[in-house]
């Protein structure tokens, strides 16, 4: 792995814990191969970061002590991360409003260059949520769609595991690095994916979940995919977010219509209401789609 690469400077700029990606992305509208990050000046790093006149020295510092770079580059060559400077970085992910900068992957990579849908809902989901599931994924996974989801409790959980049990691929996105997991009641079915499908994060494997984290990595769920597919949401719901990034990245959202005296079915009538497609069956899917 090339550690004058601008992949590599990407990775080391990006372990500073004193600056975020945004501010990382419009260094980049600047400088687009990081040519001239080593030549900045703590005057330069104070602009272009929006940062005080001590963050700015203790970036500079950062930036060149060559301990940190040396530590950096044996993280660079154990996590091999993805970066928007490399060929594996999907396109997809690249072309959304607000993409990641880095990836980080365990599993297998081909999946990258697969066609993908994610499959998403509630968290607590009804007792008939299973059998919709069942129903919709067999025509998905044979035709092959990639199923990617969040690995969080309830539907996620189910897409992933009815996935793995019908020998199709899944990819599931952390909000968290993928040493940890979350929940822990998951530990299981993670290690599955990593060896059968993949773990995807924006977040470096020794980075514990924080309550921001899933509201974030959910433009990755539907950033991957060429549509969302929601099983049952309730109004107010992280499904409902991915639902919001799915529209402004112009996917396609279906959603399983279903009582409307069921909880769980409150957010996908509100979905149905602004124009989301109704689907009873994977063939439909795979139709509306033309894939």
């Amino acid at each position: 792995m090339d550690l004058k690469s601008p992949s590599f400077e990407l990775f080391h700029l990006m372990q500073s814990h004193l600056i975020t990606r945004r501010k990382v992305q419009y260094l980049l509208l600047k400088d687009p191969n990081l040519e001239q990050l080593l030549k900045l000046k703590e005057k330069h790093l104070q602009h272009y970061f929006k940062l005080n006149s001590h963050h700015a020295i203790q970036l500079y510092k950062y930036i060149h002590d060559p301990h940190n770079r040396a530590r950096n580059s044996l993280l660079y060559k154990e996590w091999k991360p993805i970066t928007i400077y490399d060929d594996d970085f999907p396109q997809s992910l690249s072309q959304i409003p607000d993409p990641p900068l880095i990836l980080y992957c365990i599993g297998d990579l081909s999946l990258l260059n697969s066609q993908m849908i994610s499959v998403i809902g509630s968290r607590k989901p009804s007792q008939e949520a299973s059998k919709k599931i069942e129903a919709l994924l067999p025509s998905l996974i044979k035709h092959p769609l990639t199923i990617v989801s969040g690995l969080a409790y309830g539907i996620d959980a189910m897409a992933h595991q009815i996935t793995l049990r019908q020998s199709g691929k899944t990819i599931a996105v952390l909000g968290y690095g993928y040493d940890h997991c979350y929940p822990s009641s998951h530990i299981s079915l993670q290690e599955k994916i990593k060896n059968k499908g993949l773990i995807l994060s924006e977040y470096p494997p020794n980075i514990r979940p924080q309550k921001w984290h899933f509201p974030e990595r959910n433009r990755l769920i539907s950033g991957l995919s060429k549509a969302t597919l929601i099983i049952e949401a309730t109004e107010r719901s992280g499904t409902m977010i991915t639902a919001d990034q799915s529209l402004e990245q112009g996917k396609d959202i279906f959603v399983v219509p279903d009582s409307i005296f069921l909880k769980q079915s409150q957010g996908c009538i509100k979905l149905l209401k602004e124009g989301a497609i109704p689907i009873t069956s994977g063939e439909e899917i795979i139709n509306h789609l033309s894939i």
